[in-house]
């Protein structure tokens, strides 16, 4: 045993030199673009000491520049601290900053520069050695041949093999051109690929699911377009403007980026967009920059890291009634873009909610606009709207009812079950495809790296018994007999659905096509009446990288194979880039033509 006084000699020196390796970052923060009260505390908060999220720590801006900073110590080993700037005004609420949580990273940087609600310009760009990026793609092709239920669904064993075969090749081409010191965006984009080309819609390095410094690397970074579009074909029309003097107005076509010619930068942007089969509708749907409510956009995050653009946006474009010209406008955030287009067009969703609109139109049909089946997400209650949307247009007298479905891809089983039964008319049958897993217990060697909503995947012995053949078939799902809701409307309906319909969205098209309640109008659904891999998702994460894969758990199978499409609408209305650029709606004009000569 050591002395008393040894002893506490050592335990203080051991507590100098804790502190003498403490962590210090900066961060400092420009307030320049805010009003701060006199009275007002700019602070911090986060989820590591000596930051909380409950109080704030004090910033100070001790020469009047407007810029408020504090050092910030963190102990030795500390390597990721998620934080907030806020505002504190006496008698207010709190103003936090928008969007995710920054970052510190103790260690490997000694200061954050930005302005207020700004994102992170300077964050250093994790790197791998060959042997990590070795170990990673081993991680990934273990958790994907141990959890995936289909991966020959939609190739062979030779195509697993080229995929991953291609896959080394790029590992050995990166760790050649960087050696041990490769960027994980180089990594990002070569999975991203790989698992694309596995053609499962449900199986992609996912605009959801990343780690923070993933997200923080990759979905902040201000050299994004600034403006939405369709893609039509090849042809790139622009559905909502955010550059500052209103410069490519809706319905401009884009024909070219930064001296790229769109249908070059689609070509090389399909490869790393997910999709049932051998169709591109869904994939190019995927591509589309369109959804305000997305922590990043598919488009934004692989054309940034394919083409490093910087500086100005040099476009060629049509805008509508005027001819092909040359354009520079700004880049900017994906958050300012969407800022500047929720101020100019207040219909656009603010809010997960907000994807679900009813109204009636001026000739007594009912239009009913669901967004999406994510109900989960979603800050109002879902089943309460939509039986209130059912018994207000049956109080109102409507005579015909369009469901406007497109853009949705799936969600909450239960929310899309909900739907078809306010459309039935008399009970229907539904019957079910057949289910099975590729496992009954997730590997030890996979499980570190493997999450989801609920823990209950990693052990499906009880629910599953293997086949002999390495599928597990899990019980047969009985058919059931659903019931019209006791608001389900009676008159002439219409469903409007188009490729991204490729998961609940998918067996909900599937299930009205073949009751026949409804008249289904737009273009080829995605998914695949081969099956589908979806149900529960695994979010597996390389251990070096921290890029994170979506996994599907769960096959879904019919009895006899079936083709490799869609569900085809009873009305195809072909995707017109006239109708987009004018601001028509063929779909919905080609439904309300047929349920008025109903």
């Amino acid at each position: 045993m050591l002395p008393v006084a040894r002893w506490l000699l050592l335990f203080l020196g051991l507590g100098l030199l804790h502190l003498a390796h403490a962590q210090s970052v900066s961060v400092e923060i420009d307030m320049a673009s805010e009003t701060v009260a006199p009275d007002a505390v700019v602070g911090v908060r986060g989820d590591t000491a000596p930051l909380s999220w409950e109080r704030s720590l004090p910033l100070k801006d001790d020469d009047g520049n407007g810029v408020y900073s504090a050092r910030l110590d963190f102990p030795d080993g500390t390597e990721e601290v998620g934080y907030k700037v806020v505002i504190e005004s006496p008698g207010a609420e709190v103003r936090w900053e928008r969007g995710s949580n920054r970052l510190l990273l103790p260690g490997e940087m000694t200061a954050d520069r930005r302005a207020f609600d700004g994102p992170q310009t300077g964050l250093p760009v994790p790197v791998l050695s060959q042997a990590e990026l070795t170990e990673d793609l081993t991680v990934l092709r273990e958790g994907l041949y141990a959890l995936h239920p289909g991966l020959t669904l939609h190739n062979t064993a030779k195509d697993l093999a080229r995929i991953f075969d291609r896959l080394d090749e790029t590992a050995d081409a990166l760790g050649a051109q960087y050696g041990d010191a490769i960027p994980m965006p180089s990594v990002y984009l070569a999975v991203a690929r790989a698992v694309a080309a596995l053609r499962d819609g449900h199986t992609q390095v996912s605009m959801y699911n990343q780690q923070p410094l993933t997200e923080a690397a990759l979905y902040h970074r201000p050299d994004r377009v600034p403006f939405t579009f369709r893609l039509v074909g090849d042809r790139m029309i622009v559905t909502g403007d955010a550059t500052p003097d209103r410069a490519l107005p809706p319905g401009t076509e884009i024909r070219a980026l930064d001296g790229r010619p769109v249908p070059d930068i689609i070509e090389a942007l399909l490869p790393f967009a997910s999709g049932d089969g051998k169709r591109d509708g869904d994939r190019r749907f995927r591509l589309y920059l369109w959804d305000l409510l997305a922590p990043a956009e598919r488009f934004d995050v692989i054309y940034s890291l394919l083409f490093q653009p910087e500086g100005d946006l040099t476009l060629m474009a049509r805008r509508p009634d005027e001819g092909m010209q040359s354009l520079v406008v700004p880049r900017m955030t994906q958050e300012a873009r969407r800022e500047v287009l929720w101020t100019r067009d207040a219909s656009l969703p603010r809010s997960r909610g907000d994807m679900l609109r009813f109204e009636m139109l001026d000739d007594g049909t009912a239009y009913l606009k669901i967004g999406s089946f994510a109900t989960f997400s979603m800050e109002r209650d879902y089943d309460a709207w939509l039986i209130d949307a059912f018994r207000q247009m049956n109080t109102e007298g409507a005579g015909r009812l369009v469901v406007d479905l497109r853009g949705t891809a799936g969600g909450m089983d239960a929310a899309a079950t909900l739907l078809l039964r306010h459309l039935l008319t008399e009970p229907v049958t539904a019957t079910f495809w057949n289910g099975s897993t590729a496992y009954d217990l997730v590997p030890e060697t996979v499980r570190p790296y493997v999450r989801s909503w609920s823990s209950d995947f990693y052990d499906l012995s009880d629910r599953v018994t293997p086949a002999g053949d390495g599928t597990y078939p899990m019980p047969r799902r009985p058919p059931v007999t659903l019931s019209p809701a006791d608001d389900a409307f009676q008159g002439p309906t219409a469903v409007l659905i188009d490729a991204a319909a490729s998961s609940a969205t998918f067996y909900l098209a599937k299930q009205i096509k073949e009751a026949g309640v409804a008249l289904l109008v737009g273009q080829e659904t995605g998914g695949s009446l081969k099956g589908l891999n979806a149900g529960q998702m695994a979010f597996l994460t390389l251990p070096h990288s921290g890029v994170s894969v979506d996994v599907p758990l769960f096959a879904s199978r019919p009895s006899e194979p079936g083709p490799d499409r869609g569900i085809v609408p009873d009305v195809v209305v072909p995707l017109d880039a006239n109708a987009v650029i004018a601001g028509r709606d063929p779909e919905l004009d080609a439904a309300l033509s047929r349920l008025r000569a109903d």
